[in-house]
């Protein structure tokens, strides 16, 4: 199991859901800079596979192609 994913788990005591529902891609932004951010002690790559493995919901029709077409590691990698 990824060693972030694992953190999570422990730190909710098993309680957690590995998804996300999102309107727009820049919720989904703002979700990957965040857990980036919010976990430097780990390295790129385990934060990527973190994201990548998220099961992502669109909570509509309107960006629904954007959402699901968003790739963590691209975005990720640009950013950082």
């Amino acid at each position: 199991m990824n060693a972030l994913l694992e953190k999570v788990y422990q730190n909710r005591s098993g309680h957690y859901v590995h998804a996300v529902e999102v309107s727009e891609v820049s919720e989904l932004e703002n979700i990957a800079e965040s857990i980036y951010e919010e976990n430097s002690e780990f390295d790129k790559e385990t934060i990527i596979d973190f994201l990548e493995t998220l099961s992502v919901y669109s909570l509509g029709e309107d960006n629904e192609t954007e959402i699901y077409a968003f790739n963590f590691r691209d975005y990720i990698n640009a950013t950082f």
